[in-house]
């Protein structure tokens, strides 16, 4: 029934087994020599503790004496003061940068606007010639149409008068001709 204790218990939680005379003297030792190297641990810790607090600590400064840490105020302030005129700079900077942009954007819009106004009274101009070129050929190609109808109109008159004067004489001198040309059903 041999229990070993491990280092990371804590003291309260420390129990050791009953054994015949007393606790187990190996599983004794074994807890004390843990206890005694986390002591020294502790110690040690303590020692690198106590060396760094007192590096970090700043002595007061002595009447007389100038205050380093209000001269290091002082030249942050500059610092500070400086970074600031430096970031207002920035900023007008940027504010007249913004401004000349924004200035020759609307100037390039107004010119996009006038040369699209241009353009389109450009191809007003052009679709209105083609329009009335369009409108001269089809009045053109009407006349010359009438003028066909007419001129058709004259012929048919040519021919039907031709045909009444020439109609009935020509007719009996075809009919030889047509009875020929027709078979005989017998």
């Amino acid at each position: 029934m041999e229990n070993t204790v491990a280092e990371t218990l804590p003291e309260s939680d420390v129990r050791f087994p009953i054994v015949l005379r007393g606790y187990d003297r190996r599983q004794v030792d074994e807890y004390v020599r843990g206890a005694e190297k986390r002591i020294d641990r502790h110690e040690k810790a303590r020692r690198v503790a106590e060396r760094r607090l007192a590096k970090a600590q700043v002595p007061a400064p002595r009447a007389g004496e100038p205050d380093e840490a209000a001269g290091l105020g002082r030249r942050i302030e500059k610092i500070l003061q400086v970074a600031k005129t430096e970031a207002a700079e920035i900023k007008d900077q940027a504010r007249k940068d913004s401004d000349e942009l924004r200035a020759a954007a609307e100037k390039a819009v107004a010119e996009a606007e006038a040369s699209r106004a241009e353009i389109e009274r450009a191809a007003q101009r052009e679709a209105q010639l083609i329009i009335s070129r369009a409108e001269e050929q089809a009045a053109a190609i009407r006349a010359a149409h009438q003028e066909v109808l007419d001129r058709l109109g004259r012929i048919a008159v040519v021919v039907e008068e031709v045909r009444e004067q020439y109609g009935t004489e020509s007719e009996s001198a075809l009919e030889p001709e047509a009875a020929d040309a027709e078979p005989s059903l017998a």
